[in-house]
């Protein structure tokens, strides 16, 4: 149910309320100079002063009064934001961003690796066979064998070493020249890579971009609990709206009681006709039907309240005004100029911010894809320790430690026409968002001015509810006395008490409707900081 909608449904029941208004005072005709040298348009909160017409107590102020722990809208925003899912979840994507940045730089980290394994060999085949017996020939001194003559026979010839000592063989046991392979193998390796063409390609534009993007993640959770903040003010204000409503309701229900007796007893007396004490026992019963619909709309805005703040729906909760709402609200400053509040908004509002900062993190990350159009290069060490270790010939059963260092570049073609296709992904997400700023902008736009607009009406409607109520209250009180004294008809009478209940409901409507415009102008305008709630 739309609360302005109630207000007009009491107009229609045309029921009434004590002849107690806050008068407005005229608006001021001046203003303090601004910077930007612009005169304010319409009246300021200062216009705003209370003053009763009569000695009777007013319901709806008595009901707006604020009470000791009463429920205030900064109070609502407060736990509103401690118990708001949204925020919950933006403060989610902070973390997911914070471990994002954390993996970047750990894919730039050295790459160490380490292994431990063991392995049982099948027998190995030798293919070369040495025969059953043989010898060992060997020199006394090296260099080239020559034939030369023996030292026994001279006549004879030998084969001498370059020293001219005859060659001799030894008979051995071929048994000797047998290769055992070992069939078991343990080794433990260590392995060390560094990514050089990473450093100087990728590292810094990576980093940049995961930063960029957790500042986007923590400017969009500050600019939800703003949001979050400013919903829950609207949410108290609907609930005060209504609550006056109810009370306008419940209130005119005993007027119009009033008038039925009244109208029952000139009945009685021969003044009044049956038709007019039937209309208004018409009007009565529609006035009790607007105060279940107040009710019904307390009750909702009520729950709106609990849920918003996450306190126990067991039951209809149940609270109390706690902030001055027929009082003048605090001032706004610089709202005069409304192309300066805009362009104060594009360059305040915490949601663009966040969608440049993502901007700028897909544009790092172009540039971090780049790198791999060009070939990579790695140094690497490694270190083994073996039994049997392959470096160590012929292989035996014990353990030996060997090293390798080097560099290599390497270059993968599929990974450049990979890169392209990445690159291309990477722009369509950039359009998307600078497409996406760019409607946030002419939102906000639309925002700004709008309560910017509010506010202004608000401004005014205070002014001429003063006017209002009092012109009001004038024809209520000669109508009730010209009815009296049978001049008017009951038609005047309700006529009378409608304008009475719609300038009185206005009157509270302008009050709460330039709170909220303050609020959502506020929220707009980017002025809002983000409360810092555990």
């Amino acid at each position: 149910m739309q609360l302005h909608s109630l207000g007009a449904l009491v107009v229609l029941a045309a029921t009434s309320l004590p002849t107690t208004a806050y008068a407005l005072a005229p608006a001021s005709t001046t203003a303090a100079p601004t910077d930007d040298a612009v005169a304010p348009e319409g009246p300021t909160e200062d216009v705003l002063v209370e003053a009763e017409v009569e000695d009777h107590v007013n319901p709806v102020a008595e009901a707006l009064r604020p009470v000791p722990n009463g429920l205030t809208s900064e109070e609502v925003a407060r736990r509103a934001v401690m118990n708001s899912p949204e925020v919950g979840i933006k403060q989610a994507e902070i973390a997911k961003a914070a471990a994002q940045l954390d993996q970047t730089m750990i894919q730039f980290f050295p790459i160490v690796s380490g292994t431990a394994g063991y392995n049982r060999l099948s027998p190995a085949e030798i293919d070369f066979d040495f025969g059953s017996d043989g010898a060992q020939v060997g020199a006394v001194n090296e260099g080239p064998l020559l034939v030369g003559p023996c030292p026994q026979d001279p006549a004879a010839q030998c084969v001498v070493d370059s020293g001219g000592v005859p060659v001799g063989a030894v008979a051995v046991d071929n048994s000797a020249f047998m290769i055992e392979v070992p069939l078991n193998s343990w080794s433990l390796q260590a392995k060390l890579a560094v990514p050089l063409s990473d450093y100087a390609l990728s590292l810094l534009p990576a980093r940049r971009g995961s930063v960029a993007q957790k500042e986007a993640a923590q400017l969009a959770h500050d600019a939800e609990v703003i949001k979050v903040e400013t919903d829950a003010r609207l949410a108290y204000y609907d609930w005060v709206r209504a609550s006056a409503a109810g009370v306008v309701a419940t209130e005119a229900v005993t007027r119009n009681q009033q008038r039925l007796e009244d109208v029952q007893s000139s009945f009685e007396a021969g003044v009044a006709s049956k038709a007019d004490v039937l209309r208004f026992d018409s009007l009565v019963a529609t006035s009790e039907a607007l105060v279940v619909d107040a009710q019904t709309a307390e009750q909702l805005t009520a729950q709106r309240l609990a849920v918003i703040m996450g306190d126990a729906q067991e039951q209809q909760p149940i609270y109390s005004i706690g902030e001055e709402i027929l009082g003048a609200p605090a001032d706004v400053e610089r709202v005069e100029n409304l192309a300066r509040l805009v362009d104060e908004a594009h360059q305040n509002r915490l949601e663009l911010r966040s969608l440049y900062k993502s901007t700028d993190a897909v544009e790092f990350g172009i540039k971090a894809t780049r790198a791999q159009y060009f070939p990579r290069l790695d140094a690497f060490a490694q270190a083994t320790y073996a039994n049997p270790n392959q470096r160590f010939f012929p292989q035996q059963q014990e353990w030996n430690g060997s090293w390798m260092v080097g560099a290599q570049i390497s270059y993968t073609i599929n990974d450049s026409v990979m890169t392209r296709a990445k690159i291309r992904e990477y722009k369509a997400d950039k359009r998307t968002l600078e497409l996406t700023a760019e409607q946030l902008r002419r939102g906000v736009t639309m925002e700004v001015t709008q309560a910017y607009l509010d506010r202004k009406r608000a401004l005014a409607n205070i002014v001429l509810d003063t006017r209002r109520v009092e012109a009001a209250e004038e024809a209520y009180r000669v109508a009730t006395d010209l009815f009296r004294v049978g001049q008017a008809t009951t038609t005047d009478i309700i006529v009378a008490e409608a304008d009475l209940v719609n300038s009185e409901l206005q009157a509270i409507n302008s009050r709460i409707d330039l709170r909220a415009a303050n609020a959502r102008l506020l929220y707009a305008t980017g002025r809002l900081e983000p409360s810092r709630v555990k």
